[in-house]
């Protein structure tokens, strides 16, 4: 498991990127050099970001249920992630408004919030779908220990 500090750096650093490549689109936009590059260039450095975020939330789940390191206090580790909860919302806003603004692209915006929304309920769809067999086996072994007497040496087993 890589720690939330990690994959926080990871998305400071895509969204550093996102900005170099922003300003430098505006500086070939200015000298009518050729965009595309560059548009990719951010393209890449979103895909980035956006992984790294994900990944984020799921390290803060699974940071969670580790016990704190004994030199950490609550009051420290809880005003660390309120930090980075803060800067990581801080980062996505400032590349909402980069491409409205800076880049000009209002409409891509809106559409990868729309198309964002509708990959995460098709993956919870899938997900569901995947976890149904694995239900339907632990229904059936809890009701076999539950209705068999198995000694305890093979209820364990099971």
């Amino acid at each position: 498991m890589i720690d939330p500090i990690t994959i926080f750096a990871a998305c400071k650093a895509a969204h550093s990127g996102i900005r170099q490549c922003v300003e430098l689109y505006n500086e070939f936009k200015e000298d009518g050099k050729d965009l595309s590059g560059i548009v990719t260039d951010i393209s890449q450095h979103l895909g980035k970001f956006f992984t790294h975020h994900e990944e984020f939330k799921v390290a803060e789940k699974e940071a969670q249920k580790t016990p704190l390191p004994k030199n950490v206090s609550i009051n420290e580790e809880a005003m660390n992630r309120v930090l980075r909860q803060e800067q990581m919302q801080q980062m996505e806003t400032e590349l909402r408004e980069m491409i409205i603004y800076q880049i000009g692209m209002p409409g891509l915006w809106s559409k990868f919030a729309e198309m964002r929304e509708v990959v995460r309920k098709e993956r919870e769809k899938v997900e569901r779908e995947q976890k149904k067999p694995w239900q339907k086996l632990r229904i059936n072994v809890n009701f076999l220990l539950k209705n068999t007497k198995l000694e305890p040496q093979y209820a364990l087993q099971l």
